[in-house]
C-alpha cells in the first residue's frame, strides 16, 4: 500500500456554489482521500495567457477572483495560480511592463498558495525576484526523465507534474518520482485528460495557446483519431479510472489532478464524487476533460465498470506497437459485448486484429470530416 493517501486537485471555476458541493463530498466521503486544492487563473492570463484558450474557460474580473481566492482560504482550500503557458523572454521584449505588472497583483494581491510554471525562463525570472513561493512544472514542460527535471533543480520546485504519458509508462514514472522524493520534489499526475498518448501535436498545440487562440483544430485531429481507433480512448495516459488511483499512489504519486477547466462547472461534483470514493458506475466520458463542444458523453459510451483490470496488467514496457495491441484487444472485446459504442449510428469493424470505424453516424462523420478538410487545407498550403 502506499505511504500516504493522494490529495485531489481540482478546476476553478470561480463558482462558489460550485465549491459549496466540493466542501460536502469531501465530509461525506468514506474513504482518505480528500479535495484539498484548487486551480486556475484569469481567462484572458495577462500577457502571458495559460493551457487553455481564454475563450473556453470562465471569464471573471482580477476583484472577483481575488474574493473567491479568500473565499477558498476560508474553507481550508489552497489555491494555484497558473502561469502554464509556454514562455520566453524573446517574445515578451515590448511588454515587460505589462508582465511585472501582472506578476505583482498575482503575488501581492491574488496571493496564491503555489504558481504553476512550464516556463524555465519564467521561474528563473520569479526566483531573481526573491520570491520564495512555492513552484509546481506544469505538465506542459514535458518533465518524463529524471534528466528532464534536473534542468529545474536551481529554481527549487516544490512539485512536478508529469508528463501524461507517464501514465503508461510506470518504469519512467518510478523513476522520476524516487529521483524526486529524494529531493522533496512530490509528484502530481492527470487522471482525467484524454489526449492522444505520444501526441505528434502536442508541443504545436501548447505554443499556440501561448498565444490565446482558439485551438479547436487540434481537438478536431484528437478526437477524429480517437472515434477511427477507439483503442486510443484506452491508451490515453492522462485516463486513470477512480478505481485505479491507489495503483499510481503505489508508485509515488501525492497529488491527483482532475482536468477540465474548459468543462461546464455542474460537471465537476459528480468527478469529484467518483475520485473520492474511487468506484464510478457509468460512462467513463462523463468523467473525462474531453472536448466539451462535442458532448462526448452523450453519443460516446465506454463502460467504466468493465475496465477492471485494464490497468494493472497494461503492458507498461512494452514499445507502442504492443501497447496499441493490448488496448485493441480489450476494445474489441468491449464493442462485442456492447459495453463501448457510438450512439449516433456509427459501427466498427475488425481489421487486422484492430478495431476501426465502419459506419459513421451524424456525429462522428462531422468530427472526421473536419480532420480530412484540415488536413486538405494543410497540404494545399504547402
Amino acid at each position: 500500500m502506499s505511504e500516504e493517501t493522494s490529495s485531489l486537485s481540482i478546476p476553478c471555476y470561480w463558482d462558489k456554489e460550485i465549491i459549496d458541493q466540493i466542501v460536502q463530498k469531501n465530509a461525506n466521503s468514506s474513504k482518505d482521500t480528500r479535495v484539498k486544492e484548487v486551480y486556475g487563473v484569469l481567462a484572458e492570463g495577462g500577457p502571458l495567457g495559460h493551457g487553455r484558450s481564454r475563450n473556453s474557460v470562465v471569464a471573471v474580473t482580477p476583484d472577483d477572483a481575488i474574493d473567491y481566492r479568500k473565499y477558498l482560504g476560508a474553507l481550508g482550500f489552497k489555491f494555484t495560480y497558473l502561469l502554464n503557458a509556454p514562455f520566453k523572454f524573446a517574445n515578451c521584449q515590448n511588454n515587460r511592463k505589462e508582465l511585472d505588472e501582472y506578476l505583482e497583483w498575482i503575488l501581492r494581491k491574488m496571493q496564491p498558495d503555489g504558481l504553476m510554471i512550464s516556463s524555465y525562463e519564467l521561474m528563473r525570472y520569479l526566483r531573481d525576484l526573491g520570491t520564495d513561493i512555492p513552484i509546481y512544472i506544469s505538465t506542459i514542460a514535458g518533465v518524463k526523465t529524471i534528466e528532464d527535471i534536473k534542468k529545474y533543480l536551481d529554481i527549487h520546485p516544490s512539485r512536478v507534474v508529469a508528463h501524461h504519458d507517464l501514465g503508461k509508462e510506470w518504469p519512467q514514472l518510478s523513476e522520476l518520482l524516487n529521483f524526486c522524493k529524494k529531493l522533496g520534489i512530490e509528484g502530481e499526475m492527470l487522471v482525467t485528460e484524454s489526449c492522444l498518448y505520444g501526441c505528434p501535436s502536442r508541443t504545436a498545440h501548447y505554443e499556440y495557446l501561448a498565444n490565446r487562440n482558439s485551438d479547436a483544430s487540434f481537438h478536431t485531429v484528437c478526437n477524429a483519431r480517437k472515434l477511427i481507433h477507439p483503442r486510443e480512448f484506452l491508451m490515453a495516459g492522462g485516463t486513470v479510472r477512480p478505481e485505479d488511483i491507489s495503483l499510481i499512489e503505489n508508485i509515488g504519486v501525492k497529488h491527483i489532478k482532475i482536468s477540465g477547466r474548459s468543462k461546464p462547472p455542474t460537471w465537476l461534483p459528480e468527478v469529484v464524487s467518483a475520485y473520492l470514493e474511487r468506484r464510478y458506475q457509468g460512462n467513463l466520458l462523463r468523467l473525462l476533460g474531453i472536448d466539451p463542444s462535442i458532448k462526448a458523453e452523450n453519443w460516446i459510451y465506454l463502460n467504466n465498470q468493465t475496465l477492471d483490470g485494464f490497468l494493472i496488467n497494461f503492458p507498461f514496457n512494452g514499445d507502442y506497437d504492443e501497447k496499441a495491441a493490448y488496448c485493441d484487444g480489450w476494445i474489441i472485446k468491449l464493442y462485442q459485448s456492447g459495453d463501448f459504442k457510438l450512439l449516433d449510428g456509427s459501427s466498427y469493424m475488425i481489421k487486422n486484429d484492430s478495431l476501426t470505424i465502419d459506419k459513421t453516424g451524424e456525429k462522428a462523420r462531422d468530427i472526421i470530416q473536419r480532420e480530412m478538410n484540415q488536413f486538405n487545407d494543410m497540404g494545399e498550403a504547402c
